[in-house]
């Protein structure tokens, strides 16, 4: 009897530990997936707030992109408005000259016929008629007639330079106010844009500032490789220069001697899938397009002088054909040369096969098109969009766009 009622307890005990350690259980359980439901609101909110972060770094770098266009832009316009203000100073400095040296020519020719009008008043009443009259024999009559005639005619003919002198005069005082109006517009508008210049640069550099330290180094790079670019601008410049200065030594003293383009380009390569055009890109202005050509020929879009160049962190190897009446195209990272430096290339010839040299994340053909007034002024001249002068048939690549 006892052992049984022993076995009773035990059964009892066995069973309100059972049910206490189920309740226990199923209230951990409770608790974990309560736990569990916090983490994940906890991860979303984190996750929603990375989001927003993110998209506040990319609308600040987005921002900043759009203030490196803006400065560039403006870099450029004052940079053609310093052009333009030192061949206006070249004018005006010539045509002050013109103007000291029609002067001169004008009081020379003023003094004279002063002069002959106080020859004519010290002469009197003596007519044309009472010296042709008082002529002692019919050689003598001929002989003052022929000078009487002379000398009206030289006065008639000193009358007539004087009037056209005092006009030409007149018009070069005109065409040189019009310069010096020109120029002070120019001057105005050049102080007008380095202020503008000026407020763009320091706006770009609080927002710069106020970027993450991530993104701050993102756009580092952004702005290393920007500057990369205007190095490799500035030592293709000088090459250009050089250039020039040969073409005019070969011609003697014209560059273009002999070109005569016509104003029709073909296409650069037989591909025509553009995987990028001319826009604003990382800051700066994408300068022609690019098209999807893997090691093929590349063709001389229209006739013209051919110079190899090489630049292993710009355009690695690259042609720049110059056409004449200020046109220029650039083929840029070639595979490898077709043509000689210097040589004159006909409309289609081959001059090169198209690769992925210098700054350049695959095989491509990057094809510009420029016209400046010279040579060496190829950058300081804003890219023409080759679609707009190349034949058509060409396709877009999903991402590429035709906005510039």
């Amino acid at each position: 009897m006892k052992r049984k009622i022993v076995s009773i307890l035990l059964a009892l005990i066995l069973i309100q530990s059972t049910v206490t350690y189920t309740v226990y259980a199923s209230s951990l359980a409770d608790s974990l997936r309560a736990e569990q439901e916090k983490i994940k609101t906890e991860i979303n909110a984190s996750k929603q707030e990375k989001d927003k972060v993110d998209g506040q770094i990319s609308a600040e770098q987005s921002q900043i992109q759009q203030l490196d266009a803006s400065i560039s832009v403006s870099e450029q316009e004052v940079k053609n408005l310093e052009i333009q203000i030192s061949e206006l100073e070249a004018s005006i400095s010539q045509k002050q000259k013109e103007m000291d040296e029609k002067q001169k020519e004008y009081d020379t020719n003023f003094e004279l016929f002063s002069e002959r009008l106080v020859v004519i008043y010290e002469t009197g009443n003596i007519s044309f008629l009472d010296v042709l009259f008082g002529s002692a024999d019919m050689f003598e009559f001929i002989t003052n007639y022929h000078a009487l005639s002379e000398l009206a005619k030289w006065d008639m003919d000193l009358l007539d330079s004087l009037e056209s002198e005092k006009q030409e005069l007149e018009q070069i005082k005109k065409d040189l106010e019009e310069d010096k109006a020109q120029l002070d517009t120019a001057k105005a508008d050049k102080e007008a844009k380095m202020n503008s210049l000026k407020a763009a640069r320091n706006e770009r550099a609080q927002k710069v500032n106020s970027l993450s330290a991530e993104s701050k180094q993102l756009q580092a790079d952004i702005d290393a490789h920007n500057a990369k670019l205007a190095q490799n601008e500035a030592l293709i410049a000088k090459e250009l220069k050089r250039i020039e200065e040969e073409m005019r030594n070969k011609n003697g003293g014209n560059g273009t001697a002999g070109l005569h383009f016509d104003g029709s380009f073909i296409w650069p390569c037989n591909n025509k899938y553009i995987t990028s055009t001319v826009k604003n890109r990382w800051g700066r202005k994408h300068k022609g397009i690019d098209i999807g050509a893997s090691y093929e020929n590349v063709y001389a879009s229209a006739s013209g002088y051919a110079y190899t160049l090489e630049n292993p962190t710009g355009y690695g190897h690259y042609i720049i054909i110059i056409h004449g009446s200020g046109y220029m195209t650039l083929y840029g990272h070639l595979n490898a040369f077709k043509v000689s430096y210097g040589q004159y290339v006909s409309q289609g010839q081959i001059i090169a096969q198209s690769g992925n040299t210098g700054s350049s994340q695959g095989a491509h053909l990057h094809f510009e098109i420029r016209k400046a007034s010279s040579i060496s002024n190829f950058f300081n001249v804003g890219p023409l969009n080759p679609l707009d002068y190349l034949p058509g048939g060409y396709t877009l690549a999903p991402g590429a766009t035709t906005e510039s």
